[in-house]
């Protein structure tokens, strides 16, 4: 299949070239190179700046981030927040990713503006504990085995 900047579909070598690119982490020459190009550091140069492969390396790089990479970094912060041997600092930073992530920080008041959570009164603190106490124990019940909950 002849190249063109246009083309939607690319060939077998061209997503070789986006498969080493995006999943090794090297350089577009080396991902041309590994690819099999016969001049890599020109076809790197060339392949990154196509429409159709710049499509497809952003495509790849999605499904990396939402799938294999982000299992992976759910697992990192599950691990550093159960490890009561971590650094406080550690947890801390842990416990606020997933809660950011979970949409629960930087709540917004009533005018629609975001707080951050300095700035959240200590009932608002409490309610939103609570609230996580509940949603924790509702999940618990929906993973425990028939009877152990």
């Amino acid at each position: 299949m002849p190249f063109s900047a246009n083309s939607r579909t690319l060939t077998d070598k061209q997503q070789q070239f986006v498969d080493y690119f995006v999943t090794s982490g090297c350089t577009q020459t080396e991902a041309a190179r590994q690819a099999g190009y016969r001049f890599p550091q020109y076809e790197g140069y060339r392949l990154v700046r196509s429409p159709s492969v710049q499509s497809a390396i952003q495509q790849s790089r999605r499904r990396l981030y939402c799938g294999e990479l982000s299992n992976v970094a759910v697992g990192t912060l599950r691990e550093i927040l159960v490890d009561s041997g971590a650094p406080a600092s550690a947890r801390v930073s842990a416990a606020r990713t997933v809660l950011e992530l979970a949409g629960d920080l930087g709540k917004r008041d009533e005018q629609g503006s975001v707080k951050q959570l300095s700035e959240l009164t200590p009932d608002e603190l409490s309610g939103m504990i609570r609230q996580w106490e509940d949603e924790r124990s509702s999940l618990l019940k929906e993973v425990s085995p028939a009877g152990t909950a």
